[in-house]
């Protein structure tokens, strides 16, 4: 399904009559993938000094956002449905040189008994100051900041649109910012490579390539290629009261989105020894997965979120290769040919951080299709005889396997 159908289908759930139809016009400007992005809303962003987007991920929208801008301040809300509903509603003011000089945030979880939070945040020349309040509770927190900064808010796209602004405004090729995700004790990397009407960016969640026009507003952003998988679109506006109500009906009534990727395990008593995995769990979400969101010719991390550890408490052989008891950390190289199991000593890292030389084996995997398509990666351990099990992988339309035994 293209980018294209894929956002139609995803709005049509909701109130947003007559983006699709937009999104059919010819334009010029190029979405990710090469595709040509539509002219009006192009326009229209020019034009006005209100903005709106919708994150999606599949066939699921996971946020929508409406912005307004002034000179010298943004407001907006932004609701975000996972694991819940999530209302945001945020200023932001500026200097007059354009740096942001004060983040207000009010967080409301819907449906629930949770309580809204408030978040502020001053920022000076050399720091960020946040206060946190929820309910009777407050905190307090300190960053140091340096260079170019912006705020982040949860699940919103204004801050990217922001360094794509500045970028061009200056005239840069390339540039690095300063991200605040205020209450965190840390501050987060992001580096910006511009091209004529694009550009990648890439901090945390790894590179994603944004659309703009030549202003730099934020038309369109792929992260296929970073871990989150979303992919942002601009559309003429949003009935942000109206989806907000949508959202809250269907988790009440069990529809929600939910966690993207739950930690999940699977424990086998084999041979005398125990055999554990411990993994996060994505769902399909009408995508392409193999070769997509599993790429072929890359080593994949095997799951979500954090590395997927293997822990045994007996020393295994796995396709051949020796594997002393203790914790491991799982990874695959899926190719059309063929699948190998990768098998790391390092424990404890992001899913993004392989390490190849922490390696201790590669081995041969076994591949079938499956009877049905599996919507959600599911890794099982199975005895199989006196002493012996099978490591599975099953997502989509493939099942990926290698024996053990127990030594």
């Amino acid at each position: 399904m293209s980018l294209r159908s894929r956002n139609c289908a995803a709005l049509a759930l909701a109130v947003l009559a007559g983006a699709c139809a937009s999104a059919a016009q010819p334009g010029a400007a190029p979405e990710p993938g090469g595709r040509s992005y539509p002219a009006s809303l192009a326009d229209r962003a020019q034009q006005g000094p209100t903005g709106a987007f919708v994150v999606t991920i599949g066939s699921d929208t996971l946020a929508v956002e409406r912005y307004t801008r002034t000179a010298s301040r943004i407001t907006g809300t932004v609701v975000s449905r996972s694991p819940r509903t999530v209302t945001r509603a945020y200023t932001m003011d500026f200097r007059p040189d354009g740096s942001v000089s004060r983040l207000e945030v009010t967080s409301t979880p819907l449906g629930g008994t949770v309580p809204p939070s408030v978040i502020v945040t001053e920022f000076t020349a050399d720091s960020a100051f946040t206060r946190f309040q929820r309910g009777d509770s407050v905190a307090a927190y300190r960053v140091a900041v340096s260079g170019r900064v912006l705020p982040l808010v949860g699940s919103s796209n204004v801050p990217f649109e922001l360094a794509m602004m500045q970028a061009r405004a200056a005239g840069l090729d390339s540039a690095t910012f300063t991200l605040v995700a205020p209450g965190n004790a840390q501050t987060y990397p992001m580096k910006l490579a511009m091209t004529a009407d694009s550009a990648m960016i890439d901090y945390v969640a790894g590179p994603q390539r944004i659309v703009t026009d030549a202003r730099g507003t934020l038309l369109a952003l792929d992260g296929g290629r970073s871990t989150q998988k979303f992919i942002v679109t601009r559309v003429g506006d949003v009935d942000v009261p109206a989806m907000t109500s949508d959202f809250a009906r269907r988790d009440a009534a069990g529809r929600g989105v939910g966690p993207l990727s739950p930690r999940d395990s699977s424990v086998a008593q084999v041979g005398g020894g125990r055999v554990v995995v411990d993994y996060g769990r994505p769902f399909k979400r009408g995508r392409t997965i193999m070769g997509d969101v599993v790429p072929y010719g890359q080593v994949w991390r095997t799951g979500a979120n954090a590395a997927t550890v293997f822990t045994t408490s007996r020393g295994l052989e796995i396709g051949g290769a020796m594997v002393p008891a203790g914790s491991y950390t799982l990874w695959t190289l899926p190719s059309p040919e063929g699948w190998k199991l990768v098998i790391n000593r390092q424990t404890g890292q992001w899913g993004t951080e392989y390490d190849e030389e922490q390696d201790l084996a590669r081995v041969d995997m076994q591949v079938r299709r499956t009877a049905a398509p599996v919507e959600q990666f599911t890794i099982r351990v199975e005895p199989a005889g006196a002493g012996a099990g099978v490591l599975r992988l099953s997502w989509d339309d493939t099942e990926a396997f290698v024996p053990f035994t127990v030594k």
